[in-house]
């Protein structure tokens, strides 16, 4: 392990809607622990006040009530009160999704800590148990994939096989962001400053994998092609006498790895003294400003998304991303009309960006000018040749204007770059019929429905969502973690 860099991003916000604050700069490390280096990952922290009175929550949450940063906003918050604290994970450098390889093996989760100024522990999501040596606490949030077997159970032991259906995957998609939604309660007894310590944690192999792999000892029940229903014991006992490697006659300790950790401190106002929010937008956190955004619309807080990216508007307006994030979060929401000026803005200030003149197409496709979608298409296509997104959505408009011809010639380069592309079967399956062809049809028909996903599959996720309330919660798009059971 040796330290990579430093850099700066790390967003903390509060609000009896959104309020935000930036800490110091988090410490990166090269993890060279899954075969390939993890370049660069950034935490972020936002702190979002929400009112708790009595059993019932009650929580608030409007947009544009914003103190933020909290460094510079000076926010203070009321004993007894609630806080939503919001973990950005941002990745940099790293081509790929993130986690990379078998992610359904690994333990990759985000860890927040809370301690008063007793240094009393009043909130830990993300803990290992057993003091830190067995598994990571169900109500964690993970970033990992979570295939499941015909009977629901969790596909834990190099089974993907049985794999059947599929609970939630999370993971981060290359130059992207997680925005990761924490509830924590102020005590009422606690003294200020409350400090949070947030970090981005990682082990090797997951500790039920590890249990397994050493000494798991099936017990009865039933086993068939697509699902394995036997209990499992993990007892020393059973490991082999040949195990290889240094380690015998235990199972392995695997070591936690910190990728990127974050720190802030919560102030807690004096009796009587009432919170004020402001934003304070400055050019140094338009990317954080960003990031926070990009989670948010990654999860489909459109509205949480908007604000954010209108602060990365004031902090640099000469950011064309900036102008274009508020454009796409408006399209998603189904407001065309209203991101065609900020898609204008960002073309004055860089008219060569390809994803300007996508969205812009997507704009010019929903108002039924064909032929303006298909020439901003062709100008990103001519940067990007092998993007099948924008390659399929010009053989949509194509088929659209009945240009079948055209239409199965966009699909066939799609189909070059990834043949088993759902949306391209599909759309050729259509497009041939078009064309009034016969045998074709039926061909890319058959590909389609080869390929696609098993809607009816979902139903085997019942199961587990009804047995653990955590695994529920985190098949959420936007979903909330809560404490540990502190001792």
């Amino acid at each position: 392990m040796k330290r990579l860099w430093t850099a700066a991003a790390v967003l903390f916000a509060v609000n009896t809607a959104y309020v935000a604050t930036f800490a110091t700069p988090p410490i990166f490390y090269v993890a060279n622990l899954v075969l390939h280096v993890f370049l660069g990952l950034v935490l972020s922290i936002v702190l979002t006040w929400h009112l708790v009175r009595s059993r019932t929550e009650i929580l608030t949450r409007e947009v544009g009530k914003v103190a933020a940063p909290l460094d510079q906003a000076g926010g203070r918050f009321e004993p007894g009160s609630g806080v939503r604290v919001d973990v950005v994970v941002r990745t940099r450098k790293i081509g790929h999704f993130f986690p990379g390889g078998t992610v359904d093996a690994f333990d990759v989760w985000l860890e927040l800590t809370a301690d008063d100024a007793d240094g009393k522990r009043i909130f830990w999501s993300g803990m290992v148990e057993d003091g830190g040596h067995g598994p990571v606490e169900k109500g964690a949030h993970f970033y990992r994939a979570y295939p499941l077997d015909g009977a629901g159970n969790a596909i834990n032991k190099r089974n993907a096989f049985q794999a059947r259906s599929v609970l939630c995957v999370r993971l981060i998609p290359p130059g992207a962001a997680d925005a990761v939604h924490f509830r924590l309660k102020i005590p009422a007894t606690s003294r200020s400053p409350i400090k949070l310590h947030a970090k981005l944690d990682y082990r090797k192999f997951a500790h039920f994998y590890t249990q397994f792999a050493y000494a798991g000892t099936p017990g009865e029940g039933s086993v068939e092609l697509d699902h394995d229903n036997r209990p499992f014991t993990f007892l020393p006992t059973n490991i082999p006498k040949n195990v290889s490697g240094r380690v015998r006659g235990e199972i392995p300790d695997l070591p936690v790895v910190i990728l990127a950790e974050a720190k802030s401190q919560l102030a807690i106002a004096a009796p009587g003294e009432v919170a004020k929010w402001k934003p304070v937008v400055r050019k140094q956190d338009r990317e954080r400003w960003n990031d926070w955004g990009i989670g948010m619309l990654l999860q489909g807080d459109l509205k949480g998304a908007e604000y954010a990216f209108h602060r990365v508007t004031e902090a640099e307006p000469e950011y064309a991303d900036g102008w274009l994030n508020v454009a796409r979060a408006l399209i998603q929401e189904g407001g065309t009309d209203a991101a065609k000026p900020l898609l204008e803005k960002a073309m004055a200030v860089n008219a060569k960006l390809g994803r300007i003149h996508f969205f812009k197409a997507l704009v010019q496709k929903a108002d039924g000018d064909y032929d303006g979608a298909l020439a901003s298409l062709r100008t990103v296509s001519a940067q990007y040749p092998r993007d099948r997104v924008v390659l399929n959505q010009m053989a949509r408009i194509l088929f659209l204007q009945r240009k079948y011809a055209g239409a199965v010639s966009a699909l066939e380069r799609v189909l070059e770059i990834d043949p088993e592309n759902v949306q391209a079967r599909y759309n050729l399956m259509l497009a041939y019929k078009g064309l009034g062809e016969t045998e074709k049809p039926a061909r890319a028909e058959e590909l389609f429905r080869r390929f696609k996903a098993d809607e009816s599959a979902q139903a085997i996720t019942a199961k587990p969502r009804m047995l653990s309330p955590e695994d529920n919660n985190e098949r959420q798009m936007i979903h909330e973690h809560e404490s540990a059971v502190l001792k």
